[in-house]
């Protein structure tokens, strides 16, 4: 089992795959699930998924609020909020609502944050367009 230590303080985190587990397939689950080990295929939540420093993540992600610590390959979603880590590595295509990238992260791809903002902002607020194809290292 890993360091609890090494664990974030959230209350009722259930750990799915620790160090050293592999596993393939899809997985949908409810409250906060955190993955230490090797996942690869779709996650479906509308709750908080944590990818635990070390893990190695390849997969379809749509989930309430998630957190990437590990290293993280293919496509997510994130009605809330996407958090990369300081030792998160994110590849692919992102959606989210609120976006927050920790120094040190590394974030590969493309991002899009207009989609799920337009669904909650209010007509009168302005909503300004971006697209983001690029490798960025986020040291300051």
């Amino acid at each position: 089992m890993s360091n609890p230590a090494n664990r974030r303080n959230i209350p009722g985190t259930i750990t799915l795959l620790d160090k050293g587990c592999e596993f393939s397939g899809k997985l949908s689950f409810e409250g906060v699930v955190r993955i230490d080990g090797i996942f690869q295929g779709e996650i479906f939540s509308q709750d908080h998924l944590i990818i635990g420093e070390g893990a190695v993540v390849e997969a379809s992600i749509q989930v309430g609020h998630l957190e990437v610590g590990g290293n993280f390959k293919g496509t997510i979603i994130a009605r809330e909020k996407l958090t990369v880590h300081p030792s998160g590595r994110v590849q692919g295509n992102v959606q989210a609502r609120e976006l927050e990238v920790h120094r040190g992260a590394l974030v590969d791809g493309s991002i899009d944050m207009s989609s799920l903002r337009e669904a909650v902002i209010a007509p009168e607020e302005k909503i300004v367009h971006f697209g983001v194809t690029t490798k960025t290292q986020f040291n300051a």
